[in-house]
């Protein structure tokens, strides 16, 4: 199946986490992340309080600045990730760009409400890794779903990993006709894991059966293969699907569906 071709390949030697499209907006450098694990009984709250902050961002309509928010579907379904660019490090030091959305009273009430309805937070900053995913034109964004793929590699074996996914894999997927992957990596926050998103519409496209020996060849497959297995010691795959009425995305296409 077309989203499982990454998973196939990024395998571990054991027995054996966006980002989409970036849409009509040039890639950021960056993206700081906002883990959200909410409390099992509080998700409406939580969500009035995000839909209040997005209508916040939709009235300001800014074209340089966007909110995406995706909820875990398949994994911790009590996740939330919301995802804002950065540019450059020295952007922590400027006025938080929401600040000129939304009033002083606004965004205190809402930071006081959101408290009691999360169980944890956690915000990493995420370089992103255009070299390493793939981006067609015309791909529809932000895409209804996500496969998020985590995957964790050996010390000091970063350029391999990276070579072995920009050189063998990428070309591969291409000729599956893979239209979304992207690719980031925690810089601060978190572990250094490396996170590949594929986008997809419907669920019915995990049923529709790829062969990846076949499309790169078999011996070209078991040596790449072996590379990654040496070198990937975790992988994990969760799927995301997107809050259309919590998050703001300059320009986004009607493609999507509901985020319920």
């Amino acid at each position: 199946m077309k989203i499982q071709l990454l998973v196939s390949a990024i395998a571990t030697a054991m027995v054996a986490t966006a980002i989409p499209s970036f849409g009509q907006m040039a890639a950021p450098a960056m993206l700081n992340v906002v883990h959200y694990r909410v409390k099992v009984d509080h998700i409406q709250e939580f969500e009035e309080v995000e839909k209040q902050i997005a209508g916040s961002y939709k009235k300001a309509s800014p074209t340089d600045q966007f909110r995406v928010v995706y909820r875990g579907t398949v994994g911790n379904t009590m996740d939330f990730e919301v995802l804002t660019p950065i540019s450059k490090f020295a952007d922590r030091d400027a006025e938080n760009p929401y600040n000129k959305m939304a009033t002083e009273q606004e965004r205190l009430t809402r930071a006081a409400r959101l408290g009691p309805y999360l169980e944890n937070v956690q915000t990493t900053i995420e370089k992103t890794l255009p070299d390493l995913g793939i981006d067609t034109p015309g791909a529809p964004f932000p895409p209804a779903y996500i496969h998020l793929i985590r995957i964790r590699v050996k010390g000091g074996s970063a350029d391999d990993f990276s070579a072995v996914v920009k050189n063998d894999l990428i070309p591969a997927l291409k000729k599956a006709d893979m239209k979304t992957l992207h690719a980031r990596r925690t810089l601060l926050g978190g572990v250094g894991d490396y996170y590949f998103a594929e986008g997809f519409q419907k669920w019915a496209e995990m049923d529709a059966p790829e062969n990846l020996p076949k499309i790169m060849g078999q011996e070209p497959y078991r040596k790449m293969m072996d590379k990654l297995n040496q070198i990937v010691t975790l992988r994990e795959d969760t799927i995301w699907r997107y809050q259309a009425d919590l998050s703001y995305y300059p320009s986004a296409g009607a493609t999507t569906t509901s985020s319920k």
